[in-house]
């Protein structure tokens, strides 16, 4: 395939071919379709996407612009020549040895001087570039770390803390729609424990759950035991995925009533940077330790 602009419009790639083709994943290419319009693929008579050689141009250029710097939704709106004019202005693209780092970067700098705009932006364009399991686990969770760690060292305020949390949700909370649950997968609820007042590190585990096709309960945070209780009852799910991330007094006597309320109708996955203070309660309770996302990402796809 010659990228010389009379690319032919035949439909024949399948999603698996075109992800091989440009270097993009299908989650990726999904979002940039249904979102930005970047391709129109055509279907086949049974209703499968196929893709054409100019649509596998496109997917590249798009990738290129994306990777050096510019949003997916100002690139999707161009045509081919004007692609090629921005892609070839010399803009330096990501970093090949961690192209997450950059974006990390230019996130907590904008967080430093409040630039709400700067660091939505960057959030907006990881999530058109990045498939959701890599977005979660090299860019989400990595900036809570480093937020909680500048937090510490007094190098960010509660309000750039506060500001980067919620920019952090409201992108994740945007793409659980985009994923639909398996008909072959059961239901999970996740919560934490009453008195934890955050799901930082909830969230995210969500997100995952559902890319992998599980049915999602998000009941939040600061949940009582016969709460959560009655959430597995209603749903008949039989997982439950708890998060403790805050140091306090009476966390054991909620993560026992918990485990009363539950016993016998629901395995328990804990996890949370608090969590490890808890062993032996988890191991008396029979519940699962979650080391980390990549733990629990192993987890949900078994």
């Amino acid at each position: 395939m010659a990228d010389d602009g009379t690319e032919s419009v035949t439909p024949k790639y399948l999603i698996g071919a075109v992800t091989k083709l440009t270097g993009l994943s299908i989650d990726v290419v999904r979002v940039w379709e249904r979102r930005y319009g970047a391709v129109r693929p055509a279907r086949s008579g049974g209703g499968t996407r196929l893709y054409s050689d100019a649509d596998i141009h496109r997917l590249r250029r798009l990738h290129r612009a994306v990777e050096k710097g510019y949003g997916i939704g100002q690139a999707a709106r161009l045509s081919e020549s004007e692609l090629e004019e921005m892609i070839a202005d010399g803009q330096p693209s990501l970093d090949p040895e961690d192209p997450y780092r950059p974006v990390r970067d230019r996130f907590l700098e904008a967080i430093q001087t409040l630039d709400v705009v700067a660091a939505d932006h960057e959030l907006s364009r990881a999530a058109s570039l990045f498939p959701v399991r890599e977005l979660v686990k090299r860019i989400a969770m990595p900036i809570l770390e480093d937020l909680a760690r500048r937090r510490v060292h007094n190098e960010f305020g509660i309000a750039q803390e506060r500001v980067a949390a919620g920019l952090l949700r409201s992108m994740l909370s945007s793409l659980f729609r985009l994923y639909l649950p398996s008909g072959t997968l059961d239901t999970v609820v996740l919560a934490t424990p009453s008195g934890e007042h955050l799901d930082s590190e909830l969230l995210p585990g969500a997100l995952l759950a559902a890319a992998h096709g599980w049915r999602v309960v998000y009941l939040g945070s600061d949940l009582p035991a016969a709460e959560v209780a009655l959430a597995l009852r209603l749903t008949n799910s039989r997982l439950l995925i708890l998060t403790v991330s805050t140091p306090r007094v009476g966390i054991d006597q909620e993560l026992n009533s918990i485990s009363k309320q539950v016993a016998g109708s629901a395995r328990v996955w804990i996890g949370g940077s608090e969590a490890l203070k808890h062993r032996p309660f988890i191991n008396r309770a029979n519940w699962v330790l979650l080391r980390d996302l990549e733990d629990l990402d192993d987890r949900l796809r078994r």
